[in-house]
C-alpha cells in the first residue's frame, strides 16, 4: 500500500480546522477553490474556441467546395475532359463546373459590390437546403433568376420576386473601349448559410446566365469537387495535379484557408497557456498555505517523529494533503466546466434574449451566436496538467514537514 492508513487520517484532519486554524484552513480550501476555478474558465473558454473554428469551417465548407480545380488562365474552355476525369477521382461524391465574377448589384437607388457566382443548379443540394424564403434556382424558364443572401436582401431592400440588376465589369469592347454589360435578374429566393461574408456578399444564379452576361461562350471558371471525407481533400487534390494535364491549378480547401485555421490554433494555443496561470497562481496560493500548515503543526509534526514516524512517512502525509486540494479542486472545476460548456449556447441566448445584448456579431466574428464544441483531448490534458503541477508543487511543503527537528519543536513545550 502506497500511504498508510494513519497518514489518510493526519491528511484529512490537518485540512480540518480548529477554532485556532480557521483562517489556514480558509487559505487553504481557497486555494482548492482558485484551481476550481482556473480549470473551469480553461474548459469553457477554449470550448468555446473549438466551437468557434468548427462552426466557421462548417460555414465556409457548407458553400465551398473541398478540392478547386482551375485552369492556367481565368477562362477554362476545354473543361469537360478534366470533368470526366475529377469525378473519377477516389472519394469524389460528385463534381460540377462553376464560374466566380465580380459584380455591383442594385436595387433602385442602393449599390453594392458581391461576389456572383454560376453553378450548375443540379448539383447544389447544399446551398437549397439554406433557403429560408422563396425557391432555389432551377433549370425551368429564364435562366436569369438569382437567389442572395439574407443581409445583402436586407441591404438591397430586397424580397422574393422583385428585379436585381447586376452590372458585369467584363462585358466586352467598344469603340470607346471596355464596356461593363448591365443585366435584371429576377430574385427567386433568399438563403441564410449563417455566415456573414455569405449572407452579404454572395449571388448564386445559373451557369448560363453568367456565361451570357460576361459572353463566355462555353467557358467557366473552375471546377468544385466534393468528397465523402473532407479531411482526404489534399490527398485527392494530389491525385487530381497527376491526372489532369499540365497547367492545372489545384488547391484543397485546407490550403486556401491554411492561414486563417492557423491563426485560430494558434490564439486558442495562446489563450490556453494565458489561462493556466490562473491555475498556476491557485498552485502557489496552496503552497504557501501548506507551507503555513507546517508551521501551525510542527509540534504535533515532531511528536510524530518521537514515536517512531519516518521522515519519508511525513512527507507523505503533506502530499497527501495538497493532492487532495488539488483533486478536488480539479475534479470540481472539470465538472462545472463542462456543464456549463454544454449549456453554454442556450445560457448565452437567454441571456441575450432578456438583455437585449448581442455578444457575438456577424459582421466582426463571421458567426452571431457563441457556440462550444467540447473537445475530450484538451479535457483531458487540462485535469493532467493541473493535477500534475498540484502534485509537484506539494513537495516543498512536505519537505519542509520532513525537515522539522524533534528537539527544538519541543524545546519550549
Amino acid at each position: 500500500m502506497l500511504f498508510k492508513r494513519y497518514e489518510w487520517m493526519l491528511a484529512k484532519r490537518y485540512l480540518r480546522s480548529r477554532r485556532s486554524e480557521r483562517f489556514v484552513s480558509l487559505i487553504s480550501w481557497s486555494s482548492g477553490l482558485g484551481i476550481a476555478i482556473g480549470v473551469m474558465t480553461l474548459i469553457v473558454v477554449l470550448s468555446v474556441m473549438n466551437g468557434a473554428a468548427v462552426e466557421i469551417r462548417d460555414k465556409i465548407l457548407g458553400f465551398s467546395s473541398h478540392v478547386d480545380i482551375q485552369g492556367p488562365g481565368e477562362q477554362l474552355d476545354q473543361w469537360h475532359g478534366w470533368l470526366e476525369v475529377a469525378s473519377q477521382l477516389d472519394g469524389v461524391v460528385h463534381s460540377a463546373p462553376y464560374i466566380s465574377a465580380q459584380v455591383l448589384a442594385s436595387a433602385g437607388s442602393r449599390a453594392v459590390g458581391a461576389m456572383l457566382k454560376g453553378v450548375d443548379v443540379s448539383h447544389n443540394d447544399e446551398i437549397a437546403s439554406h433557403i429560408i424564403k422563396g425557391r432555389f434556382i432551377n433549370a425551368e424558364g429564364s435562366p436569369f433568376q438569382a437567389v442572395i443572401g439574407k443581409d445583402l436582401a436586407r441591404k438591397l431592400a430586397l424580397s422574393v420576386g422583385d428585379q436585381l440588376r447586376l452590372m458585369s465589369p467584363s462585358g466586352g469592347m467598344s469603340p470607346s473601349g471596355a464596356t461593363p454589360r448591365m443585366r435584371a435578374f429576377k430574385l427567386v429566393g433568399i438563403f441564410d448559410s449563417g455566415f456573414y461574408e455569405y449572407d452579404i456578399g454572395m449571388i448564386v444564379t445559373p451557369l448560363s446566365a453568367v456565361q451570357r452576361l460576361n459572353r463566355m461562350g462555353d467557358g467557366i471558371t473552375g471546377i468544385e469537387l466534393f468528397i465523402a471525407d473532407r479531411n482526404r481533400a489534399a490527398s485527392v487534390a494530389a491525385m487530381a495535379r497527376e491526372r489532369l494535364p499540365v497547367g492545372a491549378w489545384v488547391t484543397d480547401w485546407q490550403h486556401r484557408h491554411r492561414s486563417f485555421f492557423k491563426a485560430l490554433k494558434t490564439e486558442r494555443m495562446a489563450m490556453g497557456v494565458i489561462l493556466s496561470l490562473i491555475v498556476m497562481v491557485a498552485v502557489f496560493n496552496m503552497v504557501a498555505s501548506l507551507v503555513m500548515v507546517v508551521m501551525e503543526r510542527r509540534k504535533e509534526i515532531a511528536i510524530l517523529k518521537t514515536v517512531g514516524a519516518t521522515h519519508a512517512s511525513v512527507m507523505r502525509v503533506f502530499l497527501l494533503m495538497g493532492c487532495l486540494l488539488s483533486g478536488i479542486g480539479t475534479l470540481l472545476g472539470a465538472t462545472l466546466g463542462l456543464l456549463l460548456a454544454w449549456k453554454l449556447s442556450d445560457i448565452l441566448a437567454w441571456i441575450e434574449q432578456m438583455t437585449g445584448v448581442q455578444f457575438m456579431s456577424g459582421d466582426v466574428y463571421y458567426i452571431d451566436h457563441v457556440p462550444s464544441v467540447i473537445d475530450p483531448s484538451a479535457i483531458v490534458v487540462i485535469v493532467v496538467c493541473s493535477l500534475v503541477m498540484g502534485f509537484f508543487a506539494t513537495f516543498y511543503p512536505a519537505w519542509r514537514a520532513a525537515s522539522v527537528p524533534p528537539a527544538e519543536a519541543l524545546r519550549y513545550e
